[in-house]
């Protein structure tokens, strides 16, 4: 492949990382916008965080890349410190969408002890808005214990369904989330990746101009055909 084209590879993968950015961070405050209930209970104030956190380190990433393609042929300093900070991007990323997908496997569970760190307002709010009572059912035992709104009557006795089945169907999009945010994680892992195969190769074809200029110059500045 020619350093041409070599650098257009480049340089796509470059945009395609200042992509993964902003969607990091564009998706990270949609979370932790107020009012989604299910996306609320899903991703926590800490995970939106982290999103944005994580799409900073990509934008870092891309700025950085600038001087370093600039840098002289000769100085591949920037372009190794680039690669270094890759790596670091690669298992922070790598981190992340393990912990996502762990979650996405616990769920059940996982939803359960959300729920009961709630507070009585968001309780209520998702009981009202799907109609149900408790995390498992409508009793004690069940997680029940927000008595208001359309659970205002309602007494152990009752059969009601619990809200579980409606936060973790896939019509709550719980699940869909999840699993969308997880891989999305793991295809920017693959940019990254890519990305600094393509810009291990940038230094070695770098080198080898750089060498050839040097032996082109002993032998008088000939060139090579």
């Amino acid at each position: 492949m020619s350093m041409r084209n070599l650098l257009a590879v480049w340089g796509f993968l470059d945009v395609c990382l200042l992509a993964a950015g902003v969607i990091s961070i564009v998706f990270g405050i949609k979370f932790h916008m107020p009012g989604q209930l299910v996306l609320n209970l899903t991703f926590s104030d800490k995970d939106c965080l982290f999103g944005i956190i994580l799409g900073a380190t990509y934008l870092s990433a891309c700025l950085f890349s600038i001087p370093a393609i600039l840098s002289p042929r000769g100085r591949p300093f920037l372009l190794k410190a680039l690669n270094g900070w890759l790596i670091v991007i690669s298992a922070f990323t790598l981190a992340i969408g393990t912990y996502i997908w762990f979650f996405s496997l616990r769920q059940l569970n996982e939803f359960a002890a959300i729920w009961a760190k709630q507070s009585p307002a968001v309780q209520q709010a998702i009981q009202d808005n799907f109609s149900c009572c408790g995390y498992w059912n409508s009793t004690a035992a069940g997680e029940f214990t927000t008595h208001l709104g359309f659970c205002a009557d309602v007494t152990p006795a009752t059969n009601i369904t619990g809200c579980e089945s409606f936060i973790t169907s896939a019509d709550s999009g719980s699940s869909f989330d999840l699993e969308n945010v997880f891989s999305s994680i793991y295809g920017f892992e693959l940019i990254i990746g890519c990305f600094f195969l393509a810009t291990v190769c940038v230094i070695n074809e770098r080198a080898i101009e750089v060498r050839f200029e040097r032996i082109d110059e002993k032998r008088g500045g000939g060139g090579f055909v």
